[in-house]
């Protein structure tokens, strides 16, 4: 493993199946086609920016009425029976080879969608789906300690820069802290030791794989809590809680398609429009409106995002 990197080969989370930020800008992704189309790149990312922020939207919505156990339950067995239909028609694998690693990733992910469905209900959708997106920053902070590898001198000025940017929106008279929005943040943290066990599992096992076992454990870990309100659902509840799921895959459909078509560090800074369109909704449909420091703070944190995709090391290193 290089020791230069802060992210670099992480080539199984460009096919997840997952909420938040995408981390694919930091891996060297080989497309059969040569050819950069930039502008279809953008096309596509906007697709998956617009999924991404329409389960934001369904997430906050159904939470009025449905818990973030039927949530959960409901979007991650939409996501394990795609992927489980898909792999059998691909006659792909779905057998994991270290249960370890796997679990730590189940778990810790398991954790980071439950402190962010649960503050989505609480706070407005762009203050939540910005603290979420610090995930690439604790990857930053935290790889050095946990894989071994070097985080540098540039990474480090972005952290800081995102440190003064989290204060502001979690902290926005800097006199009190908002606990709603540590849960927000928490789950930036807990999504980023996610990506982490993710990079580790890239060597043992295949994407397909672990977007599969991390959407059953989901399963396993919320029918239990869920399972005495599912007689209770509307059809019109359902139709929502199943387009969330829906919304998560085509969101991933949509960036992965994009690194197929344009430069991975390019594109990734397109990959903060879910803030933007998440943010819409919310003074759309909810009425919200996000005050002047938290708008800084938010720019804080994605400005050092975009730094951050392009602090990567070089892929022809």
């Amino acid at each position: 493993m290089s020791s230069k990197g802060l992210g670099r080969g992480l080539g199984s989370i460009s096919e997840l199946a997952k909420d938040g930020p995408d981390l694919s800008s930091y891996v060297t992704l080989e497309s059969k086609n040569p050819v950069d189309s930039p502008k279809v790149a953008v096309l596509w990312m906007i697709f998956g920016s617009i999924c991404f922020g329409t389960m934001n939207a369904l997430v906050k919505w159904t939470s009025i009425n449905a818990d973030v156990w039927m949530i959960i339950f409901i979007r991650s067995l939409v996501i394990a029976l795609a992927v489980a239909i898909f792999a059998r028609f691909q006659g792909i694998s779905l057998k994991m080879n270290d249960p370890r690693k796997m679990f730590l990733r189940c778990l810790v992910g398991l954790i980071a969608m439950i402190l962010y469905f649960s503050a989505l209900s609480l706070i407005p959708i762009g203050q939540a789906v910005t603290l979420q997106y610090t995930a690439p920053l604790f990857v930053a902070l935290l790889s050095g300690s946990i894989i071994r590898e070097k985080v540098s001198t540039s990474v480090l000025i972005s952290l800081i820069t995102a440190f003064f940017g989290i204060i502001l929106i979690v902290s926005p008279d800097l006199d009190s802290i908002d606990p709603n929005a540590l849960l927000a943040l928490g789950s930036g943290f807990f999504a980023g030791l996610a990506y982490i066990f993710v990079r580790d599992l890239r060597k043992t096992d295949s994407p397909s794989t672990v977007v599969f076992w991390f959407a059953a454990f989901s399963v396993l870990g919320s029918v239990f809590q869920a399972a005495p309100e599912l007689s209770s659902l509307t059809w019109e509840m359902t139709a929502a809680l199943v387009g969330i799921g829906v919304g998560a895959g085509g969101g991933q459909v949509g960036i992965t398609m994009a690194y197929h078509q344009a430069n991975a560090a390019w594109v990734s800074a397109f990959s903060y429009l879910t803030v933007i369109i998440a943010t819409i909704y919310g003074i759309i449909l909810f009425d919200e409106v996000l005050s002047t420091k938290i708008i800084i703070g938010g720019l804080l944190i994605i400005g050092s995002g975009v730094a951050l995709i392009f602090f990567t090391p070089s892929t022809n290193e």
